[in-house]
């Protein structure tokens, strides 16, 4: 029931913020199931892919995705992902934590401080998509860097730079994060044997009941993102930010 629960809140985290929810999912698996952490990673990814999967479906037939922006984010993003896997294994983690601090503590400055969003989906294509893919650059460094996904922080790029609007930002990024989760959690199904519910390290049972609550919570989520004011989105996601460093300050301490 408590793993149903934690589905819910993803669901709305997803549709109405445009995060994945690992930061809740990750630890919510440890703590209440007992799942090691790599294992909690692999369920927790397989979530993700299947949530924004369905999220994306259903911002599609309302015209909100903006393809043209998830293509080129989703390049940027796998190209610099592969590069820091390579580079990440030679670099004390330290100094990895406290990059990826320093650019959180950046972001949700600037979030924060968004005043009013100055779109820019109808101007220039190409300086468009060269944003769109500095963004998922950006994004895989920190993901191949740290382990984290990127949703909350391609969100606030997007809402940094106006390349998408108000509404259609979340939906953007559900798209995005589709390539991005589906890539790991195929690697991660590959590790191990395959043995129902158990696929490689992937607990498809909490996947699957995590997704429930999730899809449950969504059509409320859909409806919100309508309707909730730019100022209320950036506060939501600043202090999310602001957790997420604040976290990994007290990491890297310990």
């Amino acid at each position: 029931m408590l793993i149903f629960i934690v589905g819910l809140t993803v669901g709305l985290l997803s549709t109405v913020i445009g995060m994945g929810g690992g930061i809740l999912m990750v630890p919510a698996l440890t703590a209440l199931s007992g799942l090691p952490q790599i294992e909690a990673m692999a369920t927790s990814l397989a979530t993700i892919a299947l949530v924004s999967s369905w999220n994306t479906w259903r911002y599609h037939r309302q015209s909100l995705v903006r393809w043209n922006i998830v293509i080129w984010v989703a390049l940027g993003s796998g190209i610099c992902a592969s590069i820091a896997g390579f580079i990440a294994p030679n670099l004390p983690e330290k100094v990895l934590v406290g990059l990826l601090i320093l650019v959180l503590l950046i972001l949700a400055w600037k979030t924060f401080r968004i005043g009013s969003v100055k779109v820019k989906e109808n101007t220039d294509k190409k300086k468009k998509h060269i944003i769109a893919l500095a963004i998922g650059s950006l994004g895989g460094l920190i993901a191949g860097f740290t382990g984290i996904g990127g949703g909350g922080i391609t969100t606030s790029l997007m809402l940094v730079t106006g390349i998408t609007k108000n509404q259609t930002t979340v939906p953007t990024s559900n798209a995005i994060m589709i390539f991005t989760t589906a890539a790991g959690a195929i690697t991660y199904a590959l590790h191990g044997n395959c043995n129902w519910p158990q696929l490689g390290l992937i607990h498809a049972d909490y996947s699957l009941l995590l997704a429930a609550g999730a899809v449950c919570s969504s059509f409320i989520g859909i409806r919100l993102n309508k309707i909730i004011p730019l100022k209320t989105r950036k506060t939501i996601l600043g202090f999310i930010l602001l957790f997420i460093a604040l976290r990994l300050i007290f990491q890297i301490m310990s």
